[in-house]
């Protein structure tokens, strides 16, 4: 199935019933297309098709969308213009821009191309680099919820404007690094200071409300933005989750978590915890080792997928 989008069509594969109780939209990341290395891994754990057997085995009542990258460049990069506004060359994101809502509006339409109701309940599922897409969507998730709450719409337990912090605040700048070009944003801002947040449309409203939960899967980059730090744009979530619970899964392999040559990953993942605990966002991320105790390798990081336990405390 093909979808167009505003920097062209994104493919997208599809399992599961008839009449599926949820959807699971699952982004892939980067590709792997040298030959050796496929020949190595097994096409069954490197394959798109291959994850999307997996992603169907761990929820069968789901339908179960795959979503290939906007492009693939260079080495097998994997690059998300579908959904966010800007990034390198090699799909590295430059911050997360809320104002078009332009990947709740991405969803929506794969969504609405495969039949599927948005008002019953979405998964995602954000893969490596995939991870992205995750980042860009709760950051709209957070405009949404202050445009709400400066509108006096968004329910009991909804801070007004000016309550704890703005997703209108930057907290930090993205800036070329002089190490190969790459992008290494200083944090994972959501806009430019000053913009004043706006609702989305009821179709895109409708399809952030039924996100109940979000999965990053051996989330991973080549530069910072592997996981939101802006304490505005958490402090928003948390504003949604009290409005509409969200449940929020971190699993992660060493290949990512213990790599010390890319330490942000890290760095970033500890940073959202602890942001995500605070007193007043009050969502209790569940976190899952696997493969503890291992070196982390490129087959481990697939691995993943097949091993992914959506429900489980720990996994080895």
């Amino acid at each position: 199935m093909s979808v167009a989008g505003v920097s062209g069509d994104t493919n997208v594969l599809r399992a599961g019933p008839a009449s599926p109780a949820r959807a699971v939209v699952f982004f892939e990341g980067d590709q792997i297309t040298d030959e050796d290395t496929r020949e190595i891994l097994g096409l069954e754990r490197c394959s798109p098709e291959g994850h999307l057997k997996s992603m169907a085995a761990h929820f069968p009542d789901a339908l179960v969308l795959l979503v290939m990258p906007t492009t693939v460049v260079s080495a097998g990069q994997a690059c998300f213009g579908n959904f966010i506004c800007a990034s390198t060359a090699t799909g590295e994101p430059l911050g997360f821009k809320p104002q078009e809502y332009r990947a709740a509006a991405h969803i929506r339409a794969i969504l609405a191309a495969s039949g599927f109701n948005v008002a019953a309940s979405v998964e995602l599922v954000g893969f490596s680099k995939g991870a992205v897409v995750l980042n860009q969507l709760l950051t709209e998730m957070a405009w949404h919820e202050e445009a709400l709450a400066n509108s006096g719409g968004a329910g009991p337990g909804v801070a007004a404007a000016g309550a704890g912090a703005s997703t209108g605040a930057a907290s930090g700048s993205s800036v070329p690094s002089s190490a190969g070009g790459v992008c290494m944003p200083a944090a994972a801002r959501a806009v430019a200071t000053g913009a004043a947040p706006r609702t989305a449309a009821p179709a895109d409203a409708r399809l952030l409300d039924s996100i109940r939960t979000v999965h990053f899967l051996d989330a991973g980059l080549n530069s910072r933005g592997v996981h939101l730090t802006d304490a505005g744009v958490v402090h928003w979530l948390g504003r949604r989750h009290q409005r509409l619970p969200l449940d929020l899964q971190l699993h992660g392999t060493p290949r990512q978590w213990a790599d010390r040559k890319r330490p942000w990953i890290t760095a970033e993942k500890t940073r959202f915890i602890e942001l995500l605990k605070t007193a007043e966002c009050r969502i209790s991320p569940r976190e899952v080792a696997y493969f503890s105790g291992q070196p982390g390798t490129l087959k481990q990081h697939f691995d993943i997928i097949a091993a992914m336990q959506p429900r489980a405390e720990a996994a080895n």
